[in-house]
């Protein structure tokens, strides 16, 4: 066994919405993985209940990584090893951007995904809370329901036409370069920010700490240009073949493409 601990972002990765499951094929090899002592983790950007059933359901136990590292917790118990997230006067500002480049917003504040409506892309918010099977909570001031909350967001996201998504990306990141908070994206039309002290990368070297396993023995898999702090790093980073060209450019390997089971292939190559 070449890699003790194997990371998988899960949508585009291992799987994605409507079915929100994990295909059997690949299960098994994860079952075969486990049994054999390897520790295997889903490491996701979506908010820990949905990622919790996409695992439960799968029979998957252990850690999963939620909210792009901003959360780590038990699948079975949902006890917390890990929390943090974006301040809500820097998250505020963030919608207040958002809001001005006419991009809907969202917020994810503990469990709860709130968000300002925005006509314009009143579709766009029915497809997102209908692939993570969430309810939305539609709030007329989304940077005022924050400040008044007063609590730590977990993750802050924009919806908008897919051909603004990486314009915009470019634009806060070079706004925010020198400051913990960064922006990328887990979907055509979707623009991401998370703080970088709990980006992917971040959750790899908490749980191969955790696990008590050498970052030379841990590989990561992923898909898009926020896996790329999941790819990235000591250990084996892989890029699924059908990945943003961003993401294969930094990836240690490019493997098969998603309907080919990345994950799958690659328990088989180096692990099994």
């Amino acid at each position: 066994m070449k890699y003790k601990l194997v990371i998988s972002d899960y949508d585009g990765t291992l799987g994605g919405a409507p079915l929100n499951t994990i295909d059997d094929e690949t299960l098994i090899k994860i079952k075969e993985f486990q049994n054999k002592g390897g520790k295997f983790v889903v490491c996701t950007g979506r908010m820990f209940s949905s990622a919790q059933r996409i695992c439960k359901s799968a029979n998957l136990d252990g850690l999963c990584v939620s909210f792009q590292g901003a959360m780590i917790k038990d699948i079975e118990s949902g006890t917390a090893l890990l929390e943090g997230g974006l301040l809500p006067k820097e998250s505020a500002e963030v919608v207040l951007k958002f809001v001005r480049d006419d991009a809907l917003a969202l917020a994810y504040i503990g469990e709860k995904l709130y968000y300002q409506p925005n006509e314009k892309y009143a579709e766009y918010i029915k497809i997102y809370a209908s692939a993570l099977k969430t309810q939305v909570y539609a709030v007329p001031d989304l940077a005022k329901e924050i400040l008044s909350q007063n609590k730590m967001v977990s993750k802050m996201c924009a919806l908008c036409e897919p051909e603004k998504v990486m314009g915009l990306m470019e634009k806060y990141n070079g706004e925010y370069n020198k400051t913990d908070i960064m922006f990328n994206s887990g979907a055509k039309y979707l623009l991401e920010c998370i703080n970088k002290k709990y980006n992917k990368g971040e959750a790899v070297k908490f749980l191969a700490k955790h696990y008590n396993i050498p970052l030379s023995e841990v590989l990561t898999v992923g898909d898009s240009t926020n896996d790329i702090p999941l790819i990235d790093g000591e250990w084996y980073g892989v890029a699924v073949g059908d990945a943003s060209e961003k993401l294969k450019s930094i990836a240690k390997e490019v493997t098969v493409d998603f309907k080919d089971k990345p994950v799958k292939h690659l328990l088989e190559k180096y692990c099994l």
